[in-house]
């Protein structure tokens, strides 16, 4: 399973258009949000979230739309619900702020990694699956990835996606140093 997983890596399509979008109009934003809103890992230090992680996560939510909405609610470039905007403090109707979401998206992922002790991939889940989706229901009790993401078809996409994008969007930060 977990091979199957992974080979769907290499099947992400990414649209340049939309990650150079996403890099030129957001960049400044997500790198005041990640100096902002630090997490703690394992060994509680503090660390900040990669630039390209969040880049990924708005292309994987929004495709680089501040104004996106789901059918289920979810608002903004990083795909906020109500009740996690009302959670975290933050106005779920200025969502489509790209500030205000890029804020709200990163502040999310930091509460998430610092709850799952810097563990990207089940973070990842959370954010997807909901905060506490792979306690109440994980994947295989073994296995690499046992535990760690929620045992949802949707959510096991989600993680895979985001782990690419993330790869794409620091190759390309990367090249351009």
């Amino acid at each position: 399973m977990v091979a199957a997983l992974f080979l769907n890596l290499f099947f992400v399509l990414t649209d340049p258009n939309v990650a150079g979008k996403i890099e030129k109009n957001y960049s400044a934003l997500i790198d005041a949000a990640v100096q902002k809103y630090p997490y703690f890992n394992s060994e509680g230090s503090k660390r900040h979230i990669n630039p390209a992680l969040v880049m990924a996560v708005i292309y994987q939510e929004s495709g680089g739309n501040p104004e996106a909405k789901s059918a289920a609610g979810a608002y903004g470039l990083m795909q906020i619900m109500p009740k996690t905007a009302a959670l975290l403090g933050c106005d779920y109707g200025s969502l489509g702020s790209p500030e205000h979401s890029i804020n709200c998206g990163v502040k999310f992922l930091a509460a998430l990694l610092s709850y799952n002790r810097g563990d990207l991939v089940k973070s990842l889940s959370g954010y997807n699956g909901g905060t506490y989706s792979t306690e109440s229901s994980p994947t295989a009790d073994s296995g690499l990835l046992a535990g760690r993401i929620y045992d949802n078809p949707e959510t096991k996409k989600y993680v895979v996606s985001v782990l690419k994008l993330y790869e794409l969007f620091e190759k390309r930060n990367n090249s351009r140093k």
